[in-house]
């Protein structure tokens, strides 16, 4: 199968997928405000109804957070570990909420009911969170190997160079090496969860090595059909950032003062319009799972398995 149709089909399949692309907008949207809870009631109770919570609803204030820092010693130490610790929960909720994702494409004439989404992440959920526990030593092994041995290497073999492009240039290429091997691995981990479901009875191990072998052998395929699904999140993400430039939505055309309606208004559109953004991009990463779905279903056809 070529990648055109691939993606074609993989783009028809995301369409009967609905429910998966709500079920990962809605466990994301709620763990994002689980996260935030914390920081929005310590500006609240910091700010209250003050001159500078106004300001803060029309734009960031340096000073603000210097004295808020000051006034609350270890907040903002304690909101990034928060942070950090919801954002290290949702990655084993988006490798349960796979599987029923994943399971739309093997039984696409079934429906879309909820409980059916719901009853096919259960099944799943076991081998996917073995195969995340997988990934994620992948990913440690890479960030160990390369970004922390071998940059220190490379930053003991550079530190007496005069020249500091030479100096920027080896780093860059170390930075350039980090990113592929990332690359890599998430993209032999997203065929591993094709493979896991589609082979239905195949453990977490036997997916990853066969995901492996594929990968290994139609590199350039495999990646072209990885990637040009997911550059539709990210060109949503660029969209916005073109739209909505920081300067246009903190500047007093926006926002103008003196009209309290105008500012939640203001901060409702925007919110609206961000979730959109966000729903486009887990509508794509659907979108290149089903890809995916479509072309290792035909290669295992071509094959004879």
């Amino acid at each position: 199968m070529s990648v055109r149709s691939a993606i074609r089909q993989g783009l028809h399949l995301a369409g009967r997928a609905s429910a998966g692309v709500w079920a990962l907008f809605l466990a994301n949207l709620a763990l994002a405000a689980i996260a935030t809870e914390p920081v929005y009631h310590g500006i609240l109770s910091f700010s209250g109804h003050s001159l500078a919570a106004r300001m803060l609803a029309t734009g960031f204030s340096p000073d603000w957070l210097t004295d808020f820092s000051f006034n609350g010693a270890g907040a903002l130490d304690r909101y990034a570990r928060w942070i950090a610790a919801v954002g290290l929960l949702s990655i084993p909720v988006d490798a349960v909420l796979a599987g029923g994702v994943l399971a739309r494409f093997q039984e696409a004439d079934r429906g879309h009911k909820s409980s059916g989404y719901f009853r096919d992440c259960g099944r799943y959920a076991g081998r996917l969170l073995r195969l995340m526990l997988v990934g994620l030593i992948l990913y440690w092994l890479v960030l160990r190997l390369l970004h922390q041995s071998l940059g220190g290497i490379i930053n003991r073999w550079t530190a007496d160079w005069l020249d500091d492009r030479t100096v920027f240039a080896a780093n860059l290429g170390l930075g350039a090496l980090v990113i592929l091997g990332l690359v890599f691995v998430n993209l032999v981990m997203d065929y591993a969860q094709v493979r896991l479901v589609m082979d239905d009875e195949s453990s977490a191990i036997a997916s990853f090595l066969g995901s492996l072998g594929l990968t290994l052998k139609r590199l350039r395929t495999v990646f072209a059909v990885y990637l040009l699904p997911s550059l539709g999140g990210i060109s949503l993400l660029l969209l916005y950032r073109l739209l909505m430039p920081w300067r246009f939505i903190n500047s007093h055309t926006v926002n103008p003062p003196g009209r309290g309606w105008q500012e939640p208004l203001t901060l409702a559109l925007l919110f609206a319009g961000q979730q959109a953004v966000m729903f486009g991009r887990f509508w794509f990463r659907v979108a290149t799972w089903a890809s995916e779905w479509s072309y290792v279903r035909a290669w295992k056809s071509q094959m004879g398995r």
